[in-house]
C-alpha cells in the first residue's frame, strides 16, 4: 500500500528535507502554498498534510480553519520554528492532529507521520466498510429497537383511553381558540416568505460584497435566493446567463438540505465548485435560503480556493446579520 504525504514546507529546511526520510510506501509530494494544498485535497485528498505556519498568503493556521469543511480525511500536522502555546490555543478547535515545532529530530518526525498515515488508511478503510459486513451490529441494533417497544405499549393504552374522555368536552371550546392560533403564525409565514430588503439594506449588502470583491478580485458576486431570484449584485455580469443559472444552482443544494436534516443538524454550510476553461464559479449556501455566488473571469484574477473560503466566510457572516 502506498501512502499519500503533502509537505507544505514554506522557508523551512527541516519540512524539505522530508522528502528523502521515507521509503518507497509513502508518496511525498512538496506544494508551495496553502492554495495549492487544498486544491489537492479537493482533487485528491492525501492521507497526511504537514504545513509550515509560517506561509506566503495564507497560513498553516489558516489551513487548519479551511480544511474541515471539505470533508476529507485527510489529517493535518502543524510545523513551526520554535514551540509556540499560542498556535496550538489557535488551532483548538480546527481538529488538527499535532503542533511540532523545529526541535523535534527528524526520524521522530517520520515517525509520528508515519503513524498518522496508518491511522488515516485506517479511518478511510473504516468509513468504507460495508454495515452489513460486521457481524456484531445486527443483534445489537436489534436489541436496542426491542427495548423501546417493549417499554412503549405500557403508558400508550391510558392515553389513548383518556383522549376520547377529554376531547368531546374540549370540542365545543376549540372553535373560538382557531382564530388565535392562526395569528400567532403568520409572522412565521413571512419569515418563510419572499425577502423584501429596503434601500438601507441594499446599500450595506453591497458594500460588504464590494469589500469582498475587492479581498478575492472576482468577476462579479451575486447575493440570490433560493429561487434565483437577484437580491443584490456586484461587478460586471454581463455574458451570464443569471436567470438559467441561478436556479441550477439552486438545485445543487437541494441534497446537502437533506443531509443537514437528516443529520439533525442545526447550522450547516455548502460550497458547489466549477473550474472551467473560462470561468470558475463558487457558489455558498446561507442559511438555507440564500445563495452567494462568487464568479472568476480565467483570464483575469485566477481564483484561489483558499482565500475564497476564508474571506466569503467573513462576509458570509456579516451579510447574514444584515438579512437578519
Amino acid at each position: 500500500m502506498t501512502y499519500r504525504l503533502v509537505v507544505v514546507p514554506g522557508d523551512s529546511d527541516e519540512l524539505r528535507a522530508l522528502q528523502g526520510r521515507f521509503a518507497d510506501d509513502v508518496e511525498v509530494q512538496t506544494l508551495a502554498t496553502v492554495n495549492e494544498a487544498l486544491w489537492e485535497v479537493r482533487n485528491d485528498p492525501p492521507g497526511v498534510i504537514i504545513a509550515n505556519v509560517e506561509l506566503p498568503g495564507m497560513s498553516g493556521i489558516d489551513l487548519a480553519e479551511i480544511l474541515p469543511n471539505f470533508g476529507a480525511p485527510t489529517r493535518l500536522v502543524l510545523w513551526s520554528r520554535r514551540p509556540d502555546p499560542q498556535i496550538a490555543r489557535q488551532v483548538a478547535g480546527y481538529g488538527v492532529q499535532h503542533v511540532v515545532s523545529g526541535d523535534m529530530a527528524l526520524d521522530d518526525l517520520r515517525n509520528l507521520l508515519y503513524r498518522e498515515l496508518n491511522e488515516a488508511v485506517a479511518a478511510a478503510t473504516k468509513a468504507t466498510e460495508p454495515p452489513s459486513e460486521s457481524a456484531p451490529q445486527p443483534p445489537v441494533s436489534s436489541a436496542r429497537l426491542k427495548e423501546p417497544a417493549a417499554a412503549a405499549p405500557m403508558p400508550e393504552p391510558p392515553a389513548r383511553s383518556a383522549r376520547p374522555k377529554t376531547e368531546p368536552s374540549r370540542q365545543p371550546e376549540s372553535a373560538p381558540a382557531r382564530p388565535a392560533e392562526t395569528s400567532t403564525q403568520r409572522p412565521a409565514r413571512r419569515r418563510d416568505g419572499p425577502l423584501v430588503l429596503t434601500p438601507e439594506d441594499q446599500r450595506a449588502i453591497r458594500l460588504r460584497m464590494e469589500a469582498l470583491d475587492r479581498d478575492v478580485g472576482s468577476k462579479c458576486i451575486i447575493l440570490a435566493d433560493r429561487a434565483g431570484m437577484v437580491l443584490v449584485e456586484t461587478g460586471l455580469t454581463t455574458g451570464l446567463p443569471t436567470m438559467v443559472l441561478l436556479p441550477l444552482l439552486s438545485t445543487s443544494f437541494s441534497t446537502a438540505g437533506q443531509i443537514t436534516q437528516i443529520l439533525r443538524e442545526t447550522e450547516s454550510s455548502a460550497l458547489y465548485v466549477h473550474e472551467g476553461s473560462h470561468y470558475d464559479l463558487y457558489c455558498f449556501d446561507i442559511a438555507q435560503r440564500f445563495m452567494l455566488v462568487i464568479v472568476f473571469d480565467k483570464s483575469g484574477t485566477p481564483a484561489k480556493i483558499g482565500s475564497v473560503w476564508v474571506y466569503a466566510k467573513r462576509a458570509i457572516r456579516d451579510i447574514q446579520e444584515l438579512l437578519s
